[in-house]
């Protein structure tokens, strides 16, 4: 597509604007970090039945770091080994990422649908609907958990699955707040969507409400994907181009693409960077103390 654009591209050349609201975009982004990082502290408090800690927090930021390396055995296994030395078995981790993963795809299932039926004009019956679709989800999760060991399966999946009937399952209150959160999250990313249409197409109007939706799906796309195709593959940029292009020109929407890619791993790896940096240095901070107190008495 940019090979094909390559004339049109010419025409989008002002830098200093298009980095300017990725530069507003880039500090939107740690609100949505944050909000996901307090979902993961719910999730492995909630199934591992333990006190969070800012370990939890950095081992999240630093496995939030590897979902930038192709495949995602490595994010899984590496969230794996550092809740190991936390004295978490790998069967909850996965059980929690698993939670998560699944938690992210039903979150944008329901904004898009949501949002594609009532339309931005009804915002009130949309949030009354969604509200109603995050309850109903959250029972039937709940259910489908609680199930989850009763299922026909192979035998060494079922061994897998009986040893997940020790690990606490979540209420529908706590997948309710999850949901809740994360549809949080991706009215976020769809205000940063705002601001990167607005400042490549001036003359284009797209509301929050729309940006959510679109957002919602190519994340929900992303999500999908990442866990059969290493990656991604520029997927998501792809689909965001495609939803886009009837507001904006294909290459307009490609410029779109490619300053939400910039946000994001910036956002990733700064905002990423420094939450692991701050928990990891907190921790240790408190290691010391405690150790500290422990010699003088």
């Amino acid at each position: 597509m940019l090979l094909r654009s390559t004339d049109e591209l010419r025409q989008y050349d002002d830098w200093s604007t298009y980095l300017d609201v990725c530069a507003k975009g880039f500090l939107v982004y740690p609100i949505s970090l944050i909000t996901q990082a307090l979902i993961w502290l719910m999730i492995i408090m909630r199934l591992g039945q333990m006190t969070g800690s800012w370990w939890d927090v950095e081992i999240y930021s630093y496995s939030y770091l590897m979902r930038h390396l192709p495949g995602m055995i490595w994010y899984l296994a590496g969230r794996a080994a550092m809740y190991r030395t936390r004295g978490i078995g790998a069967v909850v981790t996965l059980l929690a990422s698993g939670v998560e993963w699944l938690l992210l795809l039903t979150t944008s299932v329901l904004l898009y649908g949501t949002l594609s039926l009532t339309g931005s004009g009804t915002l009130l019956i949309g949030i009354l609907v969604l509200s109603a679709l995050i309850l109903a989800t959250s029972l039937g999760l709940r259910q489908a958990l609680l199930a989850s060991s009763r299922l026909p399966v192979p035998g060494f999946v079922r061994r897998r699955l009986t040893a997940l009937a020790t690990v606490s399952v979540p209420s529908s209150a706590d997948l309710a707040l999850w949901l809740s959160l994360y549809v949080t999250s991706y009215f976020i990313g769809g205000g940063i969507l705002v601001l990167l249409v607005h400042g490549v197409a001036p003359e284009v109007t797209i509301g929050l409400v729309t940006a959510a939706k679109t957002w919602a799906l190519t994340a929900g796309v992303g999500f999908l994907l990442t866990a059969i195709v290493p990656a991604g593959l520029g997927i998501r940029e792809l689909t965001l181009a495609a939803l886009l292009s009837p507001p904006l020109s294909r290459t307009g929407a490609i410029v779109v693409a490619i300053l939400l890619r910039i946000v994001f791993v910036a956002g990733d790896l700064v905002w990423g960077g420094m939450l692991y940096a701050m928990a990891r240095f907190i921790r240790h901070h408190r290691h010391r103390k405690c150790s500290s107190s422990s010699n003088d008495a």
